[in-house]
C-alpha cells in the first residue's frame, strides 16, 4: 500500500519578507502562524486550510525568481474571494475573473515579488 501526500506548503520567495508578509496578511486575509527570527527571513502565514512560507532571497535575485514563479489556490467560491480581492485592488490586469478552456473559472494576482497567484474552482457547468 502506497503512503497518501496529505497537503503541499510552497516556499515562495521574498524580497522583503515583511512587505510580502504584511501584502499577504493585508491585501489577501492571511494571518501570521509563525516567524523565524527579528527581522524575519522566513515567516509562514495562512488562511483557512491554507498555509505559505516565505523565505528571503539576498543579492538582489528575488524578483527574478519571483517573476518566474506560480502557486494555484483551489477555491470553493471563487467569485466571492474574486470581488473580496477586488476591492484590495490586489487583480493583475491581465487576470480578471474568467472561465478558462481547460474548465477552470479564475483570477489572478502579483505578489509584491511577483510571484504569479492563481485562485480557481473546477467548473462543473
Amino acid at each position: 500500500m502506497a503512503a497518501n501526500l496529505e497537503k503541499g506548503i510552497p516556499v515562495l520567495p521574498a524580497d522583503d519578507v515583511e512587505a510580502t508578509a504584511a501584502f499577504y496578511r493585508d491585501k489577501l486575509g492571511f494571518t501570521e502562524a509563525f516567524r523565524d527570527a527579528t527581522p524575519a527571513s522566513y515567516v509562514g502565514m495562512r488562511r483557512d486550510e491554507v498555509e505559505v512560507h516565505f523565505a528571503g532571497v539576498t543579492g538582489g535575485i528575488a524578483r527574478t525568481i519571483g517573476e518566474q514563479t506560480m502557486c494555484r489556490f483551489v477555491v470553493d467560491d471563487v467569485d466571492q474571494l474574486y470581488a473580496e480581492y477586488k476591492q484590495h485592488d490586489v487583480i493583475h490586469p491581465n487576470g480578471h475573473l474568467q472561465n478558462k478552456p481547460w474548465g477552470t473559472r479564475e483570477f489572478g494576482v502579483i505578489d509584491p515579488t511577483g510571484v504569479c497567484l492563481t485562485f480557481y474552482k473546477v467548473n462543473t457547468d
